[in-house]
């Protein structure tokens, strides 16, 4: 008679197991979960952006030889730290890496020279980049808005002091190659790349949104911006061609850009997953 029933055994613990996780998901899969859950704590987060650096300013002074800048490319790298107030309001704090491009653009024709040059010459954006390396430590306040179970929709603003480690004095040489194979000392930028080793202040926004994943960690993608209005980089350039006026003027850059940021962030959202768990099992 128990065999009779005993055989049955394995459908019951299926079934059982089944209505135990099917039960522990519906607790997993309620509406307030980002409330509850994520931003009930603190969260690391690691950013990384392309950013385009707005030009560097040219102020002529003397000589009327083209010349122009353009925006260059840069790249940040940073890792912050996320005190969330509610699943509203955060402040958020930590450090940034940035590498912030300038350029310098300028053409030459070989004819203009005596003795004339092995060819034309053309300084673009790309030959004539330059990357300064800027340590941020940004202080944010964010605001999100929640707008389904793993989505949102977030805003930063703030302030930034900023730190360049970068040389006190940076040249950039042309240097153009003519048919006697002598060369000619056509121009360059000698500038001040670190605003004279002092620290400045900028204004960081950031609008984007949020995706949280199925480990319970979090995924933004956002368009950012740093608005400064002190010239960090700032200098001369000048063109000097035989026989021509010297043309020269002021050179600077207020390593101010855009770009498109991506972030990582660890919620330890689990752990309070289970310590919930623990206090339910009580």
């Amino acid at each position: 008679m128990l065999y009779k029933y005993y055989k049955f055994f394995p459908v019951f613990l299926f079934l059982f197991l089944f209505i135990n996780v099917n039960a522990q998901q519906k607790r997993l899969n309620r509406e307030n979960f980002l409330t509850d859950f994520v931003f009930s704590g603190n969260h690391l987060q690691f950013n990384f952006s392309t950013l385009s650096v707005l030009k560097a300013r040219l102020k002529n002074e003397t000589g009327n030889y083209p010349v122009t800048t353009k925006n260059a490319l840069g790249l940040l790298l940073g890792f912050k730290y996320q005190i969330n107030y509610n699943n509203e309001y955060s402040l958020i704090t930590g450090i940034d890496a940035v590498i912030a491009g300038r350029n310098f653009i300028t053409s030459f024709n070989k004819n203009d020279f005596s003795p004339p040059l092995v060819e034309d010459y053309k300084i673009n954006g790309r030959s004539s980049y330059t990357g300064d390396l800027i340590v941020n430590l940004p202080i944010l306040v964010e605001k999100r808005w929640l707008y389904a179970k793993t989505n949102y929709f977030f805003a930063d603003a703030g302030v930034c002091l900023n730190v360049g480690p970068g040389v006190d004095l940076d040249f950039f040489f042309i240097l153009l190659m003519n048919t006697n194979n002598g060369f000619y000392k056509a121009g360059g930028v000698d500038v001040d790349a670190n605003n004279d080793a002092k620290p400045w202040i900028s204004f960081p926004f950031t609008a984007g949104h949020g995706w949280l994943f199925k480990n319970n960690n979090l995924f933004q993608l956002s368009i950012s911006a740093n608005i400064s209005f002190t010239k960090y980089v700032n200098g001369t350039y000048y063109i000097d061609i035989p026989g021509r006026p010297l043309t020269k003027g002021m050179y600077s850059s207020t390593g101010s850009f855009i770009g498109l940021s991506m972030s990582y962030i660890f919620t330890s959202a689990n752990y309070r997953i289970r310590k919930e768990y623990e206090k339910q099992e009580r």
